[in-house]
């Protein structure tokens, strides 16, 4: 019976101790927070419209301008080709869409006479303009090349072409005349990602317009 009457200072007794300020706390479990990685983004995305506006360079028309017998060229002058590209991603490889090319250029020529025993040169300026559009159908070799920010791309099409020279070397005159022309497009190019949206642009071929282009593209997604 004396045990018992021991028993509620024993329990006191634990319980201080239990709440001893010295006493080492319980370890607490570690919360691990796992921060996710920012996706990068991809080199091509199905259903997605691509504008792309360019620079054009090494002009075809430009570098392959030629005068008649009796005519001399002097220097050219003008800007380089503006591109504009539209295209629309139809399957997981394909896009589709159209182009448009705005170029202008002065190229200036003279022809010599002789008259009185005298050589005369009568000088002339002819405008060159170029309004271009066609359709393009590109391949986009994803799996094939599987960088994540790159889309490497090759693609053919053809374009309508309004050529007009506001005094062209004819004869032992010029003339003022418009062409309209179809030429077939072979290219092959690359987009690089910065991000989601933005990618600087190249491409290399044969258009009848420039052997090559640098450029920026913008992506637009529902996504």
């Amino acid at each position: 019976m004396k045990l018992f009457a021991f028993l509620p200072l024993l329990v006191i007794y634990c319980g201080t101790a239990l709440a001893d300020p010295k006493a080492k706390p319980a370890i607490k479990p570690l919360h691990v927070v796992v921060v996710p990685k920012k996706s990068s983004p991809a080199g091509y995305v199905r259903r997605a419209t691509i504008a792309t506006l360019a620079v054009g360079f090494a002009d075809y028309y430009r570098s392959n301008y030629t005068v008649p017998s009796g005519f001399k060229l002097n220097n050219k002058t003008g800007f380089a080709p503006v591109f504009g590209r539209l295209e629309y991603g139809i399957t997981d490889h394909v896009t589709v869409g159209a182009m448009f090319c705005y170029d202008v250029f002065y190229s200036n020529f003279y022809r010599i006479y002789q008259a009185n025993g005298n050589e005369y040169k009568r000088y002339n300026t002819d405008r060159v303009r170029l309004l271009s559009g066609g359709v393009t159908a590109y391949y986009h070799f994803g799996q094939l090349i599987p960088v994540k920010k790159l889309d490497v791309f090759a693609g053919v099409g053809f374009s309508l072409n309004n050529l007009h020279h506001s005094a062209l070397a004819q004869g032992d005159s010029t003339a003022n005349i418009t062409e309209h022309t179809v030429s077939p497009l072979v290219k092959v190019g690359a987009r690089y990602y910065l991000s989601k949206k933005g990618s600087i642009f190249a491409d290399a071929g044969y258009d009848r317009k420039a052997i090559f282009s640098l450029g920026f593209s913008c992506r637009f997604t529902k996504y």
